[in-house]
């Protein structure tokens, strides 16, 4: 893995850009280990969401700027839930970049954890605890990365922002307040990097393909009920609520919503199967040059990818599903969730109509359920993109790098609508099987990609503020 690059970029500016003196930056390992600290902190702060408590994170945040004299701003959208900002001043010729990360985390309940959850364990070269890769790494790195630019004072063409939100992991319960009620802290962006890429090794612990984000499917949950008329079961009655209900999911299963290339998805698709051989890579290719139809022929032969095909559309699924009060009793009432996950350009009224006109019953109700999110997608060129290629292919020449919509969402998905460009970053390498652990059991880091993440966001920083 590269290291020994990391003063060139940083020590360019500093001759070539004018201003007052400059302070020496610390070298490579003097960052990771100032990030390493700092994430350590911050799994111990314990911010399972629900209930979150981001409060504590935040007071690590804290006290890290002000032991540096660096001013912040604290948010609380709910008690003992806070947000955290801190901007670091340029010189204003263009608008803010903003670093973005959530510092909740998902629960451990229930999982079968061999290491203290919330506590930073070492296991040979690994880092295990919760959110160690999500998304405390990325916070970390964010803001150990704002202290290095005004401690050495680096000369900035425009203000860098990192944002730490709460409650991302429950549709964005913390960047919601935050846009609702103090939206001046951060939306004068222009530009914001964020989590949501990846960044694979290979068998071998090489690096082997990476991806930047720029689309995401919206979610939305709906509420599918049907009402009977209950009674006694040794006297069945036409209706029955749960039959019913059953033949309205059976209907949804059978009934996927026609494919649709997005231009994220189009774009991946084409570089995609650059890497790939035979019928996947012929299926690929096909499904990139596609006009105005998908061909069904290239879908099927993706059917062992779902997670593949679920680009090319929208997806709804039943979840959870409920009904009758008694083994004795007819159910006077049944209901399911089906989860839905949208492709930009589609409404939840969109697919909630589209669900109605599957199912075909009118005594059957389908209605939005809970949180959501709007799809939403950023260019595929563009300053933010031309960073990131340009950083990634001097890091890692000839690695390949794939711009990409995702089946799931970030905080992101709340700022694309501002008219603000957001790209998700994967910037700590995992293997495959160590990618299984986001959300899961035993969740690590390969402790070289702590520095590896560190100088990778230090230099795309530096590309898209630092004064030319």
């Amino acid at each position: 893995m590269p290291g020994t690059r990391f003063l060139v970029p940083l020590l360019a500016f500093l001759v070539l850009a004018p201003g007052p003196s400059v302070a020496a930056p610390p070298g490579p390992d003097a960052l990771a280990a100032r990030v390493r600290t700092l994430l350590e902190a911050l799994v111990a702060a314990d911010t399972e969401n629900p209930p979150g408590n981001e409060a504590r994170a935040v007071a690590v945040g804290a006290e890290r700027l002000r032991g540096e004299g660096i001013p912040f701003e604290i948010f609380e959208f709910a008690p003992g839930r806070s947000n955290l900002v801190v901007r670091i001043k340029g010189n204003g010729t263009e608008k803010p970049l903003l670093l973005l990360a959530h510092i909740d985390v998902v629960p451990t309940a229930g999982q079968p954890w061999t290491v203290p959850a919330h506590q930073v364990t070492v296991k040979g070269d690994r880092l295990y605890g919760r959110g160690v890769y999500d998304d405390l790494s990325m916070a970390a790195a964010e803001l150990e990365v704002a202290i290095l630019l005004a401690k050495a004072r680096v000369p900035l063409r425009r203000d860098v922002i990192v944002a730490w939100t709460g409650g991302e992991e429950t549709v964005g319960d913390g960047i919601r307040w935050q846009l609702a009620n103090h939206p001046g802290a951060i939306v004068d962006a222009g530009l914001v990097l964020n989590e949501g890429g990846n960044f694979r090794l290979g068998p071998d612990e090489k690096p082997s393909r990476a991806g930047f984000l720029v689309a995401e499917k919206g979610y939305q949950d709906f509420a599918v009920r049907v009402k009977g008329a209950g009674g006694h079961s040794s006297a069945p009655r036409p209706g029955n609520a749960i039959v019913r209900l059953a033949r309205a999911l059976d209907r949804i299963d059978r009934s996927p919503f026609p494919p649709k290339l997005v231009p994220a998805a189009r774009t991946w698709f084409g570089e995609a199967a650059r890497s790939e051989t035979g019928a996947i890579a012929d299926a690929m290719n096909a499904i990139a040059s596609s006009k105005e139809t998908v061909p069904p022929d290239a879908i099927a032969t993706l059917a062992g990818r779902p997670a593949v095909v679920a680009l090319l559309r929208t997806t709804c699924v039943p979840t959870q599903v409920s009904g009758g009060t008694s083994r004795n009793v007819l159910p006077a009432s049944a209901s399911a969730n089906v989860n839905c996950r949208i492709l930009p350009g589609e409404t939840t009224e969109d697919v909630q109509k589209a669900l109605a006109r599957v199912v075909a019953d009118p005594e059957v109700e389908i209605v939005p359920d809970g949180k959501s999110t709007t799809s939403s997608d950023s260019p595929l060129e563009g300053e933010g993109p031309s960073a990131i290629r340009a950083v990634m292919a001097r890091r890692y020449p000839g690695l390949p790098l794939l711009p990409f919509l995702a089946n799931y969402f970030t905080d992101s998905t709340f700022l694309r609508p501002l008219g603000i460009p957001a790209y998700g970053l994967g910037l700590f390498p995992v293997t495959d099987e160590d990618a299984l652990g986001m959300h899961g059991p035993d969740e690590r880091l390969l402790i070289p990609s702590i520095r590896e993440g560190a100088e990778t966001l230090y230099e795309l920083v530096l590309e898209l503020a630092a004064r030319r």
